[in-house]
């Protein structure tokens, strides 16, 4: 027996496109803030200089 697929309605695709772009940027948001959190030991441990740090964290959610 087989199995008809269709593909998703436009807007349900549009949904899942927005929905996975929102996990995104919350993702990046949770991300650039516990970064601010570390200290000079911790961004060494993670090979992250203070100089970089701060211009990761100055990003918007948006930007990669």
């Amino acid at each position: 027996q087989t199995v008809e697929t269709r593909p998703l309605p436009f807007l349900a695709q549009w949904a899942i496109a927005f929905a996975a772009t929102v996990v995104i940027w919350d993702r990046r948001a949770r991300t650039r803030r516990a970064l601010a959190q570390l200290d000079r030991a911790r961004l060494k441990d993670i090979g992250i200089s203070p100089e970089q740090a701060r211009e990761e964290i100055k990003k918007r959610y948006w930007s990669a």
